[in-house]
């Protein structure tokens, strides 16, 4: 089972950007998804079932597990929840506290983002720059980011020059 999991779809649930969803299962979904290192796949469910039991927690199958993540099942026991969060290292109040998930939610994004855009690399490069040499940098990146037809960082733009942050009509 441990090829079933969800696989690497966008961080982006029914919460939308910034948000971890506002159910258990969204917020576990999340869990999987944000915390496998780069280049690596998302922990399976047989590998987080062996890892919590072996560390003291309630046995349960994989199967549980995958219903839990896709909301098939939704009233996991407190050890459950206990065993997730010290395996997720998250506090268990990520999984029922709208804050700590807000929280805890916009850092898992950033980590993934980070991750999975290569930005640790190209921060490490950076380092020692002068600063007028990063806003260069910054400027570069910027220009592709159109190039690529998304809107420079911080921009509130869209790229046909329309403000993206007004409603239409």
């Amino acid at each position: 089972m441990d090829s079933e999991t969800a696989g690497s779809a966008p961080l982006d649930g029914p919460a939308g950007p910034g948000g971890p969803g506002r159910t258990f299962a969204e917020r576990l979904d999340l869990l999987f998804k944000a915390t496998h290192p780069a280049g690596k796949p998302e922990a399976g469910y047989n590998t987080v079932v062996e890892a919590m039991a072996n560390a003291g927690g309630p046995s349960i199958t994989p199967t549980y597990l995958y219903m839990l993540r896709t909301g098939r099942r939704t009233n996991p026991r407190a050890d459950l929840i206990q065993a997730l969060a010290r395996y997720f290292k998250v506090p268990t109040g990520y999984f029922f506290d709208d804050d700590v998930a807000a929280e805890f939610g916009d850092q898992l994004r950033l980590l993934a983002a980070i991750r999975d855009s290569g930005a640790a690399d190209l921060a490490l490069r950076a380092e020692g720059l002068s600063a007028s040499s990063r806003a260069a940098v910054a400027a570069i990146l910027d220009k592709l980011r159109v190039a690529d037809g998304l809107p420079a960082a911080g921009d509130d733009t869209s790229t046909d020059g329309t403000d993206s942050t007004r409603s239409p009509g």
